[in-house]
């Protein structure tokens, strides 16, 4: 047996009508810490080397990059709450993704100081968790086949989906940084299902991740481990009360890193919803009964989910062909806990796609807006995975190894050729800091009000991030932006009284008010106080 097989043991549990199962759990064979280590080193380095101007350019983040620099900033001083603003006027649930590109900053521009700016420390942030969730699930896998040809198979197929969407490990938009976490979480979730309860921690981790970064997580997070619940329930049906005090007593190493990290999580959540109840969640169930959410018919959420599996015509071949093939090989070349393992990987992907042919019924509002479900990319890569792990472990140790290295080392290099994997830098205009000085050295040392059109507040983030780095104090006059700006940059009545005023605009000149300069897509123009 391999090391991630389930063994049962001829020995019953007093009591028990089954046979007692035992998992490659905390007290089974180890994982060794380079099964993880060696993929994270792979793609991290990967990112670094494809990304290396970060290590010498200066890039000033403006628009939502900017948006969430904000928070990022609040963050340092451990002060924030929430998480990245939404276009519907409201913050998401937790700041997870905001802490690690401020320990990001933290690290490599305030401490090593290896990046021009912090917007550059903020990118490498990102590269690194992405690179540790997708090292993740090669540890998942190995777990389940024992043998280095299961790792490299798996790291093929995270290799190959990275070629494919290069952003969802390169880029800091939040709709890419949930793509790897939920595959992870995916992954985590049909091995927790089929047997193997120590990587809860996994599940838990990036499950609260999730939940943080995007409300309709509230949803699909509690959906996709209802299931795993039941399987477990299921597997101790007969002895439920003492398979629980067996579980509490004996594998503390499984649910006490799960409790630590579901507390570690909640804290900002429960937090915030005790200083300012009901927070932004009154607002998540107001946007969920209001007519914009969902009234979409069945034909438009099917083309709405099948663009995920090829966006293109005849799109409902791509899951037929694919999920086919993957029962196939389940079926006729796996056998044992693998197959099981299998299984629950496929029976977990079904879920995730009703989980998303719901909110697309219930919770989105243009079915266009295919970045709304970039994350369920993650189910052809996973149905991808289920293939070409089963075959290599068919192949036998010695053609395995090698078939699954050669095809690692293969998708390595044809991503590390790809323009796509050089992260955008669209978001980022060497203008604001110049904007900032020269509008400093006009207000002297008076606080800086500003009036913004409806399309400027891309330029307008940007310029307050670099404001505040400049100990230049700026501010907007209108409280409706609060949901992006926070209120630390809206104007008190004081500031609006005393402040000197500026519009940001361009489509249109301020009446009596001439151009003064011209940064990004804004004109600035003094407005009359």
């Amino acid at each position: 047996m391999t090391i991630g097989d389930w063994k049962t043991a001829e020995p019953r549990a007093a009591g028990s009508a089954i046979p007692v199962v035992i998992t490659d759990g905390p007290g089974g064979a180890r994982r060794p810490w380079w099964i993880w280590a060696a993929p994270f080193a792979v793609l991290f380095t990967t990112l670094i080397v494809r990304n290396r101007f970060l290590f010498t350019t200066r890039l000033y983040e403006r628009a939502d990059s900017a948006a969430n620099s904000i928070l990022i900033q609040q963050a340092m001083h451990f002060t924030l709450l929430v998480g990245n603003y939404s276009r519907e006027n409201f913050n998401h649930p937790g700041p997870a993704y905001m802490y690690v590109q401020a320990f990001g900053q933290w690290l490599f521009y305030d401490g090593l100081h290896v990046v021009p700016t912090a917007w550059n420390a903020h990118v490498l942030a990102v590269f690194a968790l992405d690179s540790a969730f997708m090292a993740l699930a090669v540890l998942v896998v190995y777990g389940w086949t024992g043998s280095l040809r299961g790792a490299a198979a798996c790291l093929t197929v995270i290799l190959i989906f990275a070629a494919s969407h290069p952003q969802a490990v390169n880029n800091d938009w939040m709709p890419y940084m949930y793509i790897p976490t939920y595959c992870v979480f995916v992954i985590a979730a049909a091995s927790v299902a089929a047997g193997h309860s120590r990587d809860a921690w996994i599940l838990a981790l990036t499950g609260w991740f999730l939940i943080h970064g995007q409300a309709c997580f509230l949803f699909f997070v509690p959906f996709i481990i209802f299931p795993v619940l039941v399987a477990l329930v299921w597997a101790h049906r007969q002895t439920p009360a003492a398979s629980l005090r067996r579980f509490v007593r004996g594998q503390r190493k499984v649910w006490i890193p799960v409790v630590a990290i579901s507390i570690l999580f909640a804290l900002p959540i429960v937090v915030n919803l005790a200083l300012n109840w009901p927070g932004d969640f009154g607002k998540y169930f107001a946007y969920g009964r209001s007519a914009q959410a969902g009234h979409h018919s069945a034909a438009q959420i099917a083309h709405f989910v099948l663009w995920f599996w090829w966006p293109h015509s005849n799109a409902w071949l791509a899951p037929v062909l694919l999920y086919g093939l993957a029962i196939g090989v389940t079926f006729g070349l796996t056998r044992g806990p693998l197959r099981r393992f299998f299984l629950a990987l496929l029976g977990i992907n079904l879920v995730s796609s009703l989980a998303l042919c719901i909110y697309a019924a219930v919770g989105i509002d243009f079915l266009s807006e295919y970045y709304i479900g970039y994350f369920y990319w993650s189910v052809p890569m996973i149905t991808l995975l289920v293939i070409v792990v089963g075959v290599g472990q068919a192949m036998g140790p010695r053609i395995g190894t090698a078939a699954a290295a050669a095809g690692a080392v293969t998708a390595l290099v044809v991503l590390a050729a790809l323009p796509g994997l050089r992260t955008s830098t669209q978001r980022t205009d060497p203008s604001l800091p110049g904007a900032v000085a020269r509008l400093a050295a006009m207000a002297r040392g008076r606080t800086i009000v500003l009036t913004i059109g409806q399309t400027q507040w891309g330029d307008t983030t940007g310029f307050l991030v670099q404001a505040e780095r400049t100990q230049v104090r700026a501010c907007v006059d209108e409280p409706w932006w609060t949901f992006m700006m926070t209120k630390q940059f809206i104007c008190t009545p004081q500031e609006a009284e005393t402040g000197v005023h500026y519009w940001f605009d361009s489509l249109k000149p301020p009446p009596h008010a001439p151009v003064i300069f011209r940064f990004g897509g804004s004109d600035v123009a003094a407005k009359a106080g």
